[in-house]
């Protein structure tokens, strides 16, 4: 997971970039999801990492908000997008984060979307916390 946050932090100023070129955020965010659909039906077509599976008469047994995991990818490149020209990619990654933190937290509390429940703790709560605290120090200049 820590590789896969690195590729996050770089994601974020390559799909930036590609915005100044194709002069479209929405765009630069398309062409990225269809690079990587791309790049993803491949290692499918070759069988790794579990290849095609059940294939795609296994998508009528997932539950509709399954497929809601698209758009919050999408949402999440457009708006990195957005903001690294605002805030930079450090405030723009930690905000990220920090988002991420707290939606883990609800669903861990509540047991969302089928995942075990982890009730919160105050060791946990002030992870949090410290969180929210490096994304406002990240923004001081």
């Amino acid at each position: 997971m820590a590789v896969s946050g690195f590729c996050i932090a770089l994601q974020v100023p390559i799909n930036s970039r590609l915005r100044v070129a194709v002069e479209s955020p929405v765009l630069s965010a398309t062409i990225s999801f269809v690079v990587g659909g791309v790049l993803l039906l491949l290692i499918a077509a070759l069988g790794l990492l579990g290849g095609m599976g059940t294939g795609w008469a296994g998508m009528k047994t997932a539950p509709v908000w399954s497929y809601l995991g698209g758009v919050c990818g999408a949402c999440y490149v457009l708006c990195a997008i957005l903001a690294i020209s605002r805030v930079g990619a450090a405030v723009t990654i930690a905000s990220a984060i920090f988002g991420q933190q707290v939606a883990s937290l609800l669903v861990d509390t509540f047991g969302w979307f089928g995942v075990t429940r982890v009730a919160p703790t105050p060791t946990r709560l002030l992870g949090a916390l410290l969180l929210f605290a490096g994304v406002l120090l990240m923004q001081r200049k």
